[in-house]
């Protein structure tokens, strides 16, 4: 006999940008409401917050299945697999021009989020949700674990370019 799931868990066929599409969609618009009753500095607060709470929080679930890091080819080896999966490699494009055993060059070309966002008219608001946590969700896979970036496509650059360091930086401004 069969088990049939319940409705609930059965399929739908969406695109990829028609997903981000349906879920950015209704938080735009009530990210726009809070900025409008909040005023948009303590609105882009509170949105920057949580967002970096949410994307800590989901390091650390991801990190409760896997042994820590103990070394920087650990996390490196830990991108790699992740941009491989079916998820990550539809939704962006990257290269890594740079490997050493202390730092690691990520180049974005393509992303989903940032065309979504244009799409929707809110790029300030993308760099608040999806780019801003990249730079606690590093420090949460490991204390030694560095980003700097100083463009995103987000923001209108022409690539994303993620350096991650082990222990050091060259002290450029995040963006």
């Amino acid at each position: 006999m069969s088990k049939t799931s319940h409705k609930f868990q059965e399929k739908m066929e969406l695109t990829y940008e028609q997903y981000f599409h349906a879920r950015y969609d209704g938080i735009v618009q009530m990210a726009r409401e809070l900025e409008r009753v909040l005023g948009r500095e303590k609105a882009f607060d509170i949105i920057r917050k949580d967002s970096e709470k949410l994307a800590v929080e989901n390091v650390k679930r991801q990190m409760a299945k896997r042994k820590p890091f103990k070394r920087f080819e650990d996390f490196v080896a830990f991108l790699e697999e992740s941009d491989r999966s079916p998820f990550w490699s539809h939704v962006l494009t990257l290269t890594y021009p740079e490997k050493t055993p202390k730092k690691l060059v990520y180049r974005v070309t393509e992303c989903l989020w940032a065309k979504t966002f244009k799409e929707l008219n809110a790029t300030d608001l993308g760099y608040l949700m999806i780019c801003h946590p990249d730079f606690a969700m590093a420090q949460a896979c490991h204390p030694k674990i560095k980003l700097e970036r100083t463009e995103t496509l987000m923001q209108g650059d022409n690539y994303c370019d993620h350096t991650y360091y082990w222990g050091r930086m060259n002290n450029k401004k995040e963006r």
